[in-house]
């Protein structure tokens, strides 16, 4: 951390970050809907919208003269990155929604900070903290609160072990990538670069898919709202990644990982704006524990801040 300031004023910036990208990445769910709705296919999706992110992404870097580097360092991060945060997951996510209550299937992406959490202190990246675990799992307990069958209903439907399997791919593939982009960040790289070089690296990895299921698609058939609807999730796309070099940059792949709690929640708000879809009053309870887990994880991840420094400067 290069920040000479305060511990409590060093994370502001990534906390701010954090629920503000996370409550905009979150209309993600809605743009698909729509999206879909409007007739493009879930594959065509899929590339359209990182073409999309990736081409607005490419123009801010133009006017700003910090294009990609191409370096084998920063080649590797677009290509992990892409393959482990959107290839793999949306793939596998794309397989197994059909055969899973979707309940079920948001429970399987909330595993994501834990399985962070993990995957870091084993790469010690982390220490055990009372304080950031407790987030942990507060913040879940929340996210249980809104799957649970009292909140939406019953999941109904078989549940095949072979399609939870295939689901669990997804938050595996954003938990190993989390903790990755700490280890291998090249450093004389800028957020801006890194989040344009894993877009255009993801269309290039998407453009296969869609051709073996989809087709060269262009759009046929597809309505003004299903066109919009694909350019709004490249919008989200260009947000996530963004965020996610930046926040895990300043404060950690754990840090980060909350924000697999707070988009589930204001994917629900959005869709109670956008659609008028209702929901129970417990959501609101479940809001409450995911704010004091994202209390108690920036306590954690403060203290832990603060033990390191004390380290470098008894060290010096």
């Amino acid at each position: 951390m290069n920040s000479s300031a305060a511990p409590a004023r060093s994370l502001a910036f990534p906390l701010v970050l954090l629920v503000g990208g996370g409550i905009i990445y979150a209309t993600f769910f809605s743009a698909n809907r729509i999206a879909v709705d409007g007739g493009v296919p879930s594959m065509a999706l899929a590339f359209w919208q990182s073409f999309f992110g990736a081409a607005g992404l490419l123009v801010v870097s133009l006017l700003l003269r910090d294009l990609p580097k191409l370096s084998a360092a920063h080649l590797r991060q677009y290509g992990f990155t892409a393959i482990f945060s959107f290839s793999i997951p949306l793939v596998a996510l794309t397989f197994a929604a059909p055969q899973l209550p979707a309940g079920l299937l948001t429970l399987t992406l909330t595993l994501t900070p834990a399985l962070t959490y993990i995957f870091a202190f084993v790469a010690r990246l982390e220490r055990f903290n009372v304080w950031s675990t407790g987030g942990l799992i507060v913040g879940l307990a929340g996210v249980i609160l809104i799957v649970q069958p009292w909140t939406w209903g019953d999941l109904g439907g078989d549940v095949s072990g072979v399609w939870f399997l295939v689901a669990l791919i997804a938050p595996l593939g954003y938990a190993v990538n989390n903790v990755v982009v700490a280890l291998i960040r090249p450093a004389e790289s800028t957020t801006l670069q890194l989040s344009t070089g894993v877009l255009v690296f993801a269309t290039v990895v998407m453009f296969p898919f869609m051709w073996a299921i989809d087709g060269l698609y262009f759009f046929e058939g597809a309505t003004t709202g299903g066109i919009g609807g694909t350019v709004w999730a490249g919008v989200t796309d260009i947000v996530i990644f963004l965020v996610l070099f930046e926040v895990i940059h300043r404060a950690g792949p754990v840090f980060f990982s909350q924000f697999n709690y707070i988009v589930p929640v204001a994917g629900i708000i959005w869709a109670f704006i956008i659609f008028q879809d209702s929901f129970a009053p417990i959501v609101w309870l479940a809001i409450a524990f995911m704010a004091v887990g994202l209390f108690l994880a920036n306590r954690g991840t403060n203290q832990s801040i603060r033990e390191r420094e004390a380290e470098q400067a008894t060290k010096g």
